[in-house]
C-alpha cells in the first residue's frame, strides 16, 4: 500500500477507470428540498456499472493488479454482494480469474450477477470472520490477490472519484452524506472533498447499532471482537432502493429529517445513492402480496 494516500491517487484512479464506469447523473427534487429545508443533490450511483458505486474501487484495484503483475493468477474477495459483483466485473474487463466469497443469504440478484460475470461464487457462514477465513484459504491455495472491500487504498481511491464528479458539477457543496459500511467510500470521498472544497463536510450515515459515532467520540473500539453483523435491512451497511437499496435510503432520510439538526448552516448537500441492486422478489409489498 502507498505511504501516502491523497487526491493525486484519486485523480489517477479516475483516469484509469473512466472507460469502464459511468459518470453518473446528479438528481434534484423540489419536494425533498422543501422537506429538508435545504438543496439536495443526489449522486445516482445506483445507475453505476454493476448497480453500485463499488465498480469504481474494484476497477481501480483490479486494473492496478493487472498492471503490476501481468501474469497474475487472478483476484479474490469477500463481499455482501455489491463489491463481489464489482470485482467480478473488473476481473472480466482485465481478463483475470476471480473468486468471490459471499455469506449465505446474500440476495439472489447479486449472486446471479457475480456468476454471470464469470467469477467463481463461494458461500460462507454469515459472519465477518467466516468471510475473511474462506477468502484467506482461497488466497493461499490459488495465489490470487485479495481485493478487500474497503481496507485497501486502491479501492478507496476509486471510490473517491464519486466526489470528483459531484464537486465538478456542484463545486460549492457544504456537505456530503455518505452511507457507511467499512468506510472505503467515505474515506475516498473525504480525501477528494478536502482537497477540492475544504469547507465541505463529509458525514457518514450509519445504521442504528453500528456505534461509529460513539467510537469516534470515545476514540476507542466499542464493538465486539470478532465483529458481528448488526440487525439491519440494509445488507450493504450491516457491517457497519428509481429503485435504491436501503443503505442510500438511510442517507436520504438523514438529509431530509436530520440535516438541519446537526448542521443547520448547510445550504447545499450532496447525497450518495450508493446502490440499486435490490432483489425485486423480496420487496416488502411483493412478499405481502404473495402471502395474501
Amino acid at each position: 500500500m502507498p505511504a501516502h494516500f491523497g487526491v493525486r491517487e484519486v485523480v489517477e484512479a479516475y483516469s484509469r477507470i473512466s472507460g469502464h464506469v459511468h459518470r453518473t447523473p446528479v438528481f434534484t427534487s423540489h419536494s425533498l428540498n422543501v422537506l429538508a429545508g435545504t438543496q439536495l443533490y443526489m449522486k445516482a450511483e445506483n445507475l453505476q456499472k454493476t448497480g453500485a458505486f463499488k465498480a469504481r474501487g474494484a476497477c481501480n484495484a483490479v486494473f492496478l493488479e493487472k498492471e503490476k503483475n501481468p501474469n497474475s493468477p487472478g483476484v479474490v474477495t469477500h463481499s455482501s454482494g455489491n463489491h463481489g459483483q464489482a470485482v467480478a466485473y473488473a476481473a472480466k474487463c482485465a481478463g483475470l480469474a476471480c473468486s468471490v466469497v459471499v455469506p449465505r443469504g446474500t440476495p439472489k440478484v447479486k449472486c446471479d450477477a457475480i456468476k454471470e460475470y464469470g467469477a467463481e461464487l463461494v458461500y460462507c457462514e454469515a459472519t465477518p470472520a467466516s468471510r475473511q477465513a474462506v477468502c484467506a484459504e482461497i488466497e493461499a491455495r490459488t495465489g490470487r490477490a485479495v481485493i478487500h472491500p474497503f481496507d485497501n487504498y486502491d479501492v478507496m481511491a476509486g471510490q473517491g472519484t464519486i466526489a470528483l464528479e459531484l464537486l465538478e458539477e456542484v463545486p460549492d457543496l457544504d456537505a456530503i452524506l455518505v452511507p457507511i459500511s467499512g468506510g472505503g467510500m467515505t474515506s475516498g470521498i473525504a480525501v477528494a472533498a478536502k482537497a477540492l472544497q475544504p469547507k465541505c463536510k463529509v458525514y457518514p450515515v450509519e445504521p442504528f447499532g453500528k456505534q461509529l459515532q460513539k467510537c469516534l467520540e470515545s476514540k476507542q473500539r466499542l464493538w465486539p471482537n470478532p465483529p458481528k453483523f448488526i440487525d439491519s435491512v440494509a445488507d450493504a451497511i450491516r457491517t457497519q432502493q428509481l429503485v435504491v437499496e436501503a443503505a442510500p435510503g438511510a442517507a436520504v432520510y438523514a438529509a431530509v429529517k436530520l440535516m438541519k439538526e446537526f448542521d443547520p448552516t448547510a445550504q447545499k448537500v450532496g447525497v450518495i445513492l450508493c446502490g440499486g441492486n435490490v432483489d425485486l422478489e423480496c420487496l416488502p409489498w411483493v412478499t405481502y402480496k404473495k402471502s395474501y
